[in-house]
């Protein structure tokens, strides 16, 4: 990532165009978790979203293993660099229904076994004819995990993937996300207010007021 910058448009500023991010550069290299720590406000989120390309930059760039994000379409570049929101999200339906919908959505990708894919999160196969909507916040994380797994991206976009948890189920989705990276090889950009959280972090960058304060 080179010279990233993210504004407020004009027309939601109080007056003038509001700079959200400024001058964000850094690297994550292959199997690498980057921990992005910051209080609330400081831009951890909107980096993350920028970084999806849910939000456009107003300058800057980023590569993608060598190559300029521009290169991919909008739905193959969120296929390879996937989102976990804040709050997990379980769409209307069975849980099998719920992993259904990455290959209708993606009709290129080969179609995996939905029983495998709840096991490397974690989740018993019996739960796949139980309503997604029902499950507990935990288990709609590692729902949303699963999905993510299915579309084979090589980046994960986590933010603040544990704070809806309590502290059990955040050190066991934090393990998980251990395990799953470093057993597929995926880069990962974990975004969190909670500095113990970083221990699984390879490295971490401090932002504060939508600037890397700390690189190390």
């Amino acid at each position: 990532m080179e010279n990233l910058a993210v504004s407020l448009p004009p027309q939601l500023a109080c007056s003038r165009s509001q700079r959200l991010l400024n001058g964000i550069n850094f690297q994550l290299g292959h199997g690498e978790m980057l921990g992005l720590v910051g209080d609330s406000g400081s831009g951890k989120s909107t980096l993350l979203r920028a970084l999806a390309r849910l939000i456009e930059p107003d300058d800057g760039r980023v590569l993608l293993f060598g190559r300029d994000w521009d290169e991919f379409t909008p739905r193959l570049y969120r296929r390879k660099v996937c989102l976990l929101s804040q709050v997990p999200v379980a769409l209307p339906g069975t849980v099998e229904d719920n992993l259904g919908y990455v290959f209708h959505l993606h009709r290129n990708l080969p179609r995996v076994d939905p029983r495998h894919l709840l096991m490397e999160v974690n989740l018993p196969p019996h739960l796949l004819t139980q309503n997604a909507e029902t499950m507990s916040v935990g288990e709609k994380q590692r729902l949303a995990l699963a999905r993510a797994l299915a579309m084979q991206p090589q980046v994960l976009l986590l933010d603040e993937p544990t704070s809806a948890l309590d502290e059990t189920n955040a050190v066991q989705v934090l393990d998980l996300l251990t395990a799953i990276c470093s057993r597929k090889g995926l880069s990962a950009i974990l975004a969190t207010h909670i500095r113990e959280h970083l221990r699984i972090a390879h490295r971490k960058l401090l932002l504060s007021d939508g600037e890397v304060t700390e690189n190390e």
